[in-house]
């Protein structure tokens, strides 16, 4: 089976890829998911997208909280409460945000209005058949479970010494990559040096998901949203 990371990026979806194996990585970045999610209804591909898959219209999700807390001060922050799929529609951060008090009770934080076209475009593609094969993961979980220490790592991740340490971690499970020249080769406009990082722990969630050795958030039933989408986070 072909296993892929999944991250969100400025040019639109960096894409970590590799066999199950994770001998060889590559990297691409496309506008969108559509293709990629076609491959899936063959049952040839695993991936591992960091974007929220099933959104609740009656509170927070489980899995949010359940990662927040695992994560801990400061890395809990990471995790953007997911917007309710009303949300999805909304063409000003204004109306979201009233869409959000409606279904939620609080307003829509604007880093994750920032990222609802991502989110409203995975939302689109996703089916619960579908979800057999694309699954939601976090990075900065990733990494958290590679450390063995059960918390999020403390310095960030955009900065020399958090990505040194995260890279270090992943060299653990995957090949040595550089984010300086797959930048470069992708296009600097178009995706980070973080990005890339995090798509590459996408793909580590992708292999431990593939060999049935991921964590489930939130442990025990996972509860579904209205289209039988699980609301669940894997890392």
């Amino acid at each position: 089976m072909h296993l892929f990371g999944v991250d969100g990026c400025r040019g639109g979806w960096v894409i970590a890829g590799s066999d199950d194996s994770l001998s060889r990585l590559t990297f691409t970045v496309v506008d969108d998911l559509a293709d990629l999610f076609a491959r899936v209804d063959a049952g040839s591909v695993g991936i591992a997208i960091d974007i929220p898959i099933g959104l609740k219209d009656d509170g927070p999700r489980a899995c949010d909280l359940a990662a927040r807390r695992l994560l801990g001060r400061p890395r809990g922050s990471s995790v953007f409460p997911a917007p309710c799929r009303g949300a999805l529609t909304a063409t000003t951060y204004r109306r979201a945000c009233a869409a959000s008090r409606r279904a939620l009770g609080v307003a829509l934080s604007i880093e994750c209005f920032n990222i609802v076209p991502k989110i409203r475009e995975v939302d689109r593609l996703m089916t619960p058949a579908r979800q057999a094969f694309v699954r939601e993961v976090h990075p900065e979980l990733v990494f958290a479970l590679l450390a063995g220490g059960g918390r999020g790592l403390a310095p960030p991740k955009r900065t020399a010494e958090g990505e040194r340490l995260r890279r270090r971690l992943l060299r653990r499970v995957a090949p040595r990559f550089d984010p300086a020249a797959v930048r470069r080769r992708l296009g600097p406009s178009r995706v980070a040096r973080d990005d890339i990082v995090d798509a590459v722990a996408c793909l580590v969630a992708a292999r431990r998901i593939h060999r049935g050795e991921a964590r489930v958030l939130p442990e025990g039933t996972v509860p579904r949203d209205a289209r039988g989408l699980r609301m669940e986070i894997i890392a």
